[in-house]
């Protein structure tokens, strides 16, 4: 069973996600922290597949990046620790909708993807305009600027409540990418030595 879940961690994921969008769909009266909470749920199971598998690819350009030769079996089960942080980032806020700022980590995670798909053209020094998940990411960070555009206009949010929101996604981030690191067998501090050799190239 757990092999069948580390080589098929992604398309569980996708299952699940669907499975929300379905419920989801025979619901009435949702919220607009909810409807928001829904198209990340579909963005990120395009992103997914856009940075893995169809055109795919990130994993390889990481794995280049380290020196690290990651097989198939572990790029798969990599995709664990990624589908329990966008899960749980995208089903508490539509559990807990009354409280929006349950939306903030998975808003500013949708900005962080747009953000590091840009730089990673850069930093892997791309051939074309576009990094492996790229096209999915720059979705996510425009539909962050609405969602933002709604909550300031609407002044349902406070300032600290921001910074809160921003600090989670950035610790569950690392906590993500540590235990992925750790998955290879690799130190995390060591990624941030080769991704600094990398862009000074």
């Amino acid at each position: 069973m757990c092999k069948f879940i580390r080589f098929y961690a992604l398309e569980i994921y996708t299952v699940i996600s669907m499975l929300i969008l379905l419920v989801a769909g025979f619901m009435d009266d949702l919220s607009t922290i909810q409807k928001f909470s829904l198209v990340y749920i579909f963005l990120f199971i395009l992103h997914e597949w856009e940075e893995m598998s169809y055109p795919g690819g990130f994993a390889d350009l990481i794995s280049n990046m380290l020196g690290v030769d990651i097989n198939v079996e572990m790029k798969r089960a990599s995709r664990i620790p990624t589908s329990i942080l966008l899960l749980t980032f995208t089903i508490l806020p539509f559990v807990l909708h009354e409280y929006p700022i349950t939306i903030l980590p998975l808003a500013f995670l949708g900005l962080f993807e747009g953000l590091v798909h840009i730089l990673a053209i850069k930093l892997f020094k791309c051939p074309k305009c576009y990094s492996p998940g790229f096209v999915t990411a720059e979705i996510q960070a425009i539909v962050t600027v609405v969602l933002f555009t709604y909550l300031i206009k609407n002044n349902i949010l406070t300032g600290t409540q921001y910074i809160i929101g921003a600090v989670v996604m950035f610790a569950c981030f690392v906590i993500m990418q540590k235990t992925i690191t750790m998955m290879i067998g690799y130190r995390y501090s060591d990624v941030f030595k080769n991704i600094r050799k990398q862009w000074q190239k």
